[in-house]
């Protein structure tokens, strides 16, 4: 009577120890290992303008990312940069696009306003194909837009 519960353990072991190391649970989408960090397939030459936290913030995500980033904390520096790099993409807040329109590294560099929400997003957006709003967009935002304005150019 115990021969036959002895045969189907061993049976249901034999069988099922064919499963065990498969790791098959990682490949289900939206599930098993998440990345956080992002790498970017085109890197870029940026400049980011802004003294405050935020834009040092920013700065340091795009680098990870795998972008050359430069950080300009006054518009003085800003010119200074400006003149001895090419730089592909600068980003700054909108209203502080009339501090350095007149600049000759705005005509070889694509500008990507950072706007307000609700205060001068609407009109940057009639100004600008690519505008980010510093309270909506999230670093992954910020980098699509990078490699969608590297790709055109």
């Amino acid at each position: 009577m115990r021969l036959p519960l002895v045969i189907a353990s061993l049976l249901s072991l034999l069988v099922g120890s064919v499963a065990f190391g498969c790791g098959e649970s990682l490949y289900r989408v939206g599930k098993g290992v998440t990345y956080r960090e992002y790498t970017v397939p085109l890197p870029g030459n940026l400049l980011v303008y802004g003294g405050d936290g935020n834009s040092q913030e920013l700065a340091a995500h795009l680098e990870r990312a795998g972008h050359n980033v430069t950080v300009a904390t006054s518009t003085s520096e800003f010119v200074r940069l400006a003149e001895r790099t090419d730089f592909q993409v600068v980003i700054a807040r909108y209203r502080d696009y009339d501090d350095f329109r007149s600049l000759s590294v705005l005509s070889n560099a694509t500008y990507l306003p950072i706007a307000m929400e609700g205060v001068d997003e609407d009109e940057a957006e009639q100004h600008f194909e690519h505008v980010m709003v510093a309270t909506k967009h999230e670093i992954k935002h910020y980098l699509k837009t990078i490699h969608r304005i590297l790709k055109s150019a």
